[in-house]
């Protein structure tokens, strides 16, 4: 299987440029933007590339015959800055940009938005979700169960949003906020809350990390910003063929299985996309 080569916080060597495929296997090596701090799905572990992004380039590189160098980054203020840094221009300090980014937002206008890139390979559907104590919660929850038990959430969050925002605040004495999400996930575990709500896969990685296998509720979340979102891939205009041996290879991963093994490694479950992911894998 391929493995990463190396890490660069925040550079590439020598200016790279995005290249076609031809480059790339030319090459033998693709190299793959991810997210410095974006737990379980890429981060920095002493120096070296971990999470679930990385192992999906891993993989994908494997299936295309070439090695992977996964670079991390830390996030721009908008996602457009992130495909202008990462994608198709480069940092302004310096360095160069990846054959491909991972975890980008599937979203029309986004797309449209940064001609320059292509965005497509939809690979996972995140969701908002809650870790319920089912013994006090019951198995299938409404939000008003937190008008008369705790529940705990990651400060600053859309779910802290949504939750401070329920029935005009009928919840704010029962909301219990954490600044480390890993908190969170202790509290839980101690029984000091009966639920931690969160961004699905997040909420289930930590949760595994410390030996608990939670039951996890998606209650109806009527006026939150947004409960669900897919997230695929970027690279530049001129590597559509990229593009597609990428999906290729993607389309294998999930037919053998391989693509929902990594998810379940790290204690998430996998959810594939819906079909129509609202952006083609080659826009116009």
């Amino acid at each position: 299987m391929a493995c990463a080569l190396g890490i660069a916080i925040g550079m590439l060597s020598g200016g790279a440029a995005a290249r076609p495929l031809d480059e790339v296997v030319g090459s033998g090596i693709l190299r793959v933007i991810a997210y410095l701090d974006n737990a379980p799905f890429s981060w920095d572990d002493n120096g070296k590339p971990r999470g679930i992004d990385v192992d999906i380039a891993n993989a994908v590189a494997n299936e295309l015959g070439v090695k992977s160098e996964v670079i991390l980054r830390m996030p721009g203020e908008k996602g457009d800055d992130d495909l202008r840094v990462n994608v198709w221009k480069g940092p302004l300090t310096g360095g160069g940009v990846g054959d491909l980014m991972m975890h980008v937002p599937i979203d029309r206008e986004f797309a449209v938005r940064n001609p320059e890139a292509v965005i497509g390979n939809p690979y996972f559907q995140e969701r908002i979700a809650v870790a319920i104590d089912i013994d006090r919660t019951g198995p299938n929850p409404t939000f008003d169960v937190f008008k008369r038990m705790k529940i705990g959430v990651q400060l600053g969050t859309v779910s802290d949003y949504f939750l401070m925002r329920f029935e005009d605040g009928a919840l704010i004495d029962n909301i219990v906020h954490h600044v480390r999400a890993e908190d969170g996930a202790q509290e839980f575990k101690s029984k000091e809350i009966a639920a931690l709500m969160g961004q699905r896969a997040r909420v289930e990685a930590l949760l595994h990390d410390i030996g608990v296998t939670p039951r996890i509720a998606e209650p109806g979340m009527d006026g939150i910003v947004r409960n669900q979102w897919v997230v695929g891939m970027a690279w530049k205009e001129n590597s559509r063929d990229l593009g597609y041996a990428v999906q290729a290879s993607l389309d294998k991963l999930k037919a053998s299985g391989k693509l929902a093994e990594i998810f379940r490694s790290y204690g998430v479950t996998y959810i594939q996309p819906p079909i129509d992911d609202g952006v083609s894998n080659q826009q116009n």
